[in-house]
């Protein structure tokens, strides 16, 4: 490994905002538990993250995908962002090699906006660029217990940042832990991971501790390596008959490298270290009334800190020898947010999920807003979801969001959809909504310059601006009709999907001329082109999505999606070619009776080419062979072996033209006692 820098351990940096938050913790729940669906239904095929209501997929208003511990396992991932290689209409890249990048239905930069993500009901979107650090989630792969996925817009459920998808995560509850998990796994181009997992339980009072260890020297001849300690716990307590507490804690170390891979020698983007901490609490309370009424509280705090400062000294044909420029890209934020929810059943045939939310983020970044002065930015939300079984056939379900913040005013989400039950076993449905997205910080207060200077000169250069005006939010009409049917005693599943994207005042750069912007100590210079972030462009993204899954006993599996995009609405090339034409995942596996599992999974993108980075990727394919082992050591102990194998079947391009999607393979071991 290439990476040196000197930090603490992240597990006592944590000490201090542990004992700050359980001083004034307050009890929250999302009824989010698969394992705990006592007054919504307890079938399988129950889905939570439509309405808050809990609702079979037949009756939902949305087009959701499920993935479960299992299909995590005969996956054979390796990290969380390539788990949705697995959705139809999503794809996977890597930016700069150690940063992953998830994007649905293309409109995505490096950053992409879109993707809403919840971690146990706590959101995990970044009020920095926006969008989701997958490199930096207080999450591991082997703590999750099932995701649901909603493949459109839903604003009215979550929030402005639900612009185009949603996922929900939920970890795995600590009374089903049990003993001490011991891991370890190799790979080539020196992957190394190690995992420690144990959990404890009493009568009312259940925890596990999750502590991993990662390197990696990335991509061949490029520079991504990359360092990774993290630590997660999960503790439940149950207060009562009626009361459950729930306290999650995550802390995260990241050390990676970073460069222009262009030009190495860049000295606005040479080869460096970013040394990133991330540390997360939150705790939730449920409290049950009776089977028809339930209230939640969730109160979170994050803070995250990412250190990227570095000074360059060349020859310049202005300021002379020894020009030297400083960089300052630290980043700071810290979060508090706070959620009421209540789940009641006023009559036989109607439920609603109400509920208010309070948001508090504050930024710092010296670089790209021209100042070290924090910017402050609160939300306020209002939110309701209403379910009315007209007849036996026919379900109505209705919502809408209120969202106040302080940068972005005043803005509404509505939805209405209707379905219509053919059987028990299958439905259409018919969904409409409005959703938006509000800037993030970084969005609003853009004003980045770059300073040469030697002595007393000094040239300024800006790069980087937002308008005079305020950025407006984006926004998106999306109109689904869609079927999902059951067959073959329950080993069938098909999701059919069609759907139409209207999107508005999308936020993107463009170039503009500006006279004497350059200055030299202190007066006009030179003429300059400025990229301005505002509200540029628009789109309409028609398409359909196509989703099966087959699980006739529990030997054998098979997963998989496909989704067609096509841009009708839009002359500008940057989302013209964002937008992949066409998607495609395979997974197929199975177990045999000796404990021995195999499977194989394949992945498809099509031509795209993120807005910003200006590098066409794809089409990119990935062929993925696993298998593995099980080995009963003892009355309580088992051994699992288990091999990767992750092929390119051609020469891609990933993100950036410099980065080769290549070959890798992993070799796994895991101990379990109890």
């Amino acid at each position: 490994m290439r990476l040196h820098a000197s930090h603490s351990s992240p597990y006592v940096k944590i000490t201090p905002y542990l004992l700050g938050l359980c001083c004034i913790i307050t009890p929250y729940t999302y009824a989010n538990d698969a394992t705990d669906l006592s007054m919504f239904g307890e079938d399988l095929g129950i889905v939570l993250s439509a309405t808050r209501l809990a609702q079979p997929k037949t009756e939902a208003p949305a087009s959701i995908t499920v993935i479960d511990s299992e299909m995590i396992k005969l996956s054979g991932a390796k990290n969380i962002a390539d788990l949705f290689r697995l959705v139809p209409g999503m794809h996977v890249a890597n930016y700069r090699g150690n940063r992953p990048v998830v994007g649905y239905q293309g409109v995505n930069s490096e950053y992409p906006q879109g993707v809403q993500l919840l971690i146990d009901g706590k959101s995990e979107y970044s009020p920095l660029f926006g969008g989701i650090n997958w490199a930096n989630l207080p999450l591991l792969l082997e703590d999750i217990e099932r995701i649901e996925v909603i493949r459109g817009p839903n604003s009215t459920t979550f929030g402005s940042n639900a612009f185009q998808s949603v996922i929900n995560i939920t970890t795995t509850h600590s009374s089903q832990v049990n003993g001490t998990q011991i891991k370890s796994t190799l790979g080539e181009r020196g992957y190394n991971r190690t995992l420690l997992k144990t959990a404890g339980h009493t009568d009312d009072l259940d925890f596990r501790v999750s502590l991993s260890h990662r390197d990696d020297e990335g991509y061949k001849n490029n520079f991504d390596d990359s360092r990774l300690d993290l630590l997660t716990a999960r503790v439940d307590y149950k207060l009562g008959s009626k009361d459950t507490l729930q306290l999650n804690l995550g802390a995260i170390n990241n050390l990676r490298q970073t460069a222009n891979p262009d030009d190495p020698q860049d000295p606005t983007d040479p080869i460096r270290n970013q040394d990133e901490s991330y540390y997360t609490l939150h705790g939730k309370w449920e409290h049950t009334v009776d089977s028809t009424q339930q209230f939640t509280t969730q109160l979170s705090y994050t803070v995250m800190d990412s250190k990227d400062k570095h000074t360059r000294t060349y020859d310049d044909n202005v300021l002379g020898p020894d020009v030297s420029i400083t960089l300052d890209q630290t980043t700071t934020f810290d979060r508090w947010d706070f959620e009421f929810e209540h789940l009641l059943k006023p009559s036989d045939n109607t439920r609603l999920a109400w509920g208010l939310g309070l948001r508090s983020d504050r930024v710092t970044m010296p670089l790209w807003t021209g100042t070290d002065k924090q910017h402050d930015n609160s939300i306020q939300r209002l939110f309701g979801n209403l379910e009315w079984r007209a007849t036996e056939q026919l379900i109505i379900n209705t919502g809408a969001l209120w969202e106040h913040s302080q940068i972005a005013g005043d803005n509404v989400s509505p939805r209405f959809a209707i379905n219509y039950l053919l059987t028990p076993k299958h439905s259409v449905r018919m969904i409409a909504s409005r959703t938006f997205r509000a800037p993030v910080l970084v969005e609003h207060n853009f004003d980045a310059n770059i300073n040469f200077q030697t002595g007393v000169d000094e040239l300024v250069v800006p790069f980087l601006r937002s308008p005079e005006h305020t950025v407006e939010p984006e926004t998106v009409n999306s109109f689904e009709v869609g079927y999902h049917g059951i067959y073959f005693a329950n080993a069938l599943s098909v999701d059919l999907k069609l759907f139409r994207n209207e999107y508005d005042d999308l936020i993107a750069l463009e170039d503009r001329d500006i006279p004497n912007a350059i200055t030299f100590n202190g007066f006009p210079y030179a003429d300059a082109e400025i990229a301005f972030l505002d509200n540029y462009l628009n789109a309409q993204v028609n398409g359909y999505e196509i989703e099966i899954n087959y699980r006739p006993n529990r030997q054998n599996l098979l997963h998989m999606g496909y989704s067609y995009n096509h841009v009708s609405r839009s002359a500008d090339e940057r989302v013209l070619e964002s937008v992949p034409k066409d998607t495609f995942n395979l997974l197929a596996a199975h177990t045999f009776d000796n404990q021995l599992w195999s499977s194989i999974a394949y992945y498809y993108t099509g031509s795209m080419e993120h807005k910003i980075s200006g590098n066409p990727q794809g089409p990119t394919r990935r062929l993925d062979l696993n298998a593995g082992k099980s080995f009963n050591v003892a009355a309580d102990q088992q051994l699992d072996i288990s091999v990767s194998l992750q092929l390119a079947l051609d020469k891609n391009i990933d993100f950036l033209k410099q980065f080769n999607l290549d070959n890798r393979a992993y070799v796994e071991v895991s101990y379990n006692f109890k």
